[in-house]
């Protein structure tokens, strides 16, 4: 079933995912001239869609206006199907997510989250877990590309992964696993970043190329976070993988929160039409 919302042109499809044994929600922005041509467009897939999603529609669409010969992009914000009661669905959010794009099991993470939502009415049923990257990104590969592959008129040659928290590290470890599946990479603020020196390195050992544009951002607030992004980009770029672009953004007086539209925002421009800086 198709339902409109938000914006003429922006649609939400539900998903049962038999790999995650999950209810998944896709919120999809169309292109402004979609119904009016046969091309396939480039698609982006963008994570915590229940929470970001409408940051991506709405700044790929006022980049996308009528009449200015933009590049015109499909987004896919990939969410779950959450309870219409406010704060549970918040709940359900936050527990499925943490689930699902952190790639090991880590027990601290566990205990701060049952605190954080220890208070919500109806969340003591919710199995509080990390670690689960692995089967979302199977998912992702087996489930969720192939159904919008197969209803919309996406590339297959270009298709974009963003995430930012939780899922700028999701992104990182799709990066080191299966970079293949993407050619656009957006990494905001990306948590648990000393995992992602460890799967580098794997890759590291294997291969010698990384055909990936990647886009990676942080508050100038996130200070450890901006001193491991130096490290980071300096090894890639010691790497001298061939295929891969990399730029960063630290943005000036900003916090992991506070740096989130901006940073989606810069990435839709960095990475599909550098013109929207101007």
């Amino acid at each position: 079933m198709v339902n409109s919302v938000l914006q003429p042109g922006v649609e939400v499809r539900d998903l049962h995912s038999h790999i995650l044994n999950q209810e998944l929600r896709l919120y999809i922005k169309l292109p402004w001239r979609y119904a009016q041509n046969n091309t396939s467009y480039p698609v982006l897939f963008s994570l915590d869609g229940n929470r970001s999603f409408p940051l991506y529609s709405t700044m790929s669409l006022i980049y996308e206006t009528p009449g200015t010969d933009s590049p015109e992009i499909l987004i896919v914000g990939v969410g779950y199907k959450v309870d219409n009661e406010r704060i549970k669905g918040l709940a359900q959010w936050a527990v499925w997510r943490t689930r699902d794009l952190t790639p090991e099991h880590r027990e601290d993470i566990n205990q701060s989250l049952s605190k954080v939502i220890s208070t919500v009415s109806g969340a003591e049923e919710l199995d509080i877990r990390s670690g689960g990257a692995s089967l979302y990104l199977q998912s992702l590969r087996e489930e969720i590309i192939p159904f919008i592959e197969k209803n919309y008129r996406v590339s297959s040659m270009d298709r974009g992964l963003a995430g930012y928290s939780y899922g700028g590290l999701f992104v990182l470890y799709t990066l080191f696993h299966h970079s293949e599946l993407f050619t656009r990479y957006f990494a905001g603020s990306p948590s648990l970043l000393e995992v992602v020196f460890e799967y580098e390195d794997i890759y590291a050992s294997k291969h010698n190329d990384l055909r990936a544009r990647l886009f990676i951002t942080a508050g100038e607030h996130e200070s450890e976070l901006v001193e491991s992004l130096k490290q980071l980009t300096g090894r890639l770029g010691a790497r001298n993988y061939a295929g891969l672009e990399i730029q960063t953004h630290v943005f000036e007086g900003e916090g992991h929160r506070s740096a989130y539209a901006a940073a989606i925002s810069r990435a839709l421009a960095v990475l599909y039409c550098e013109d929207w800086l101007t």
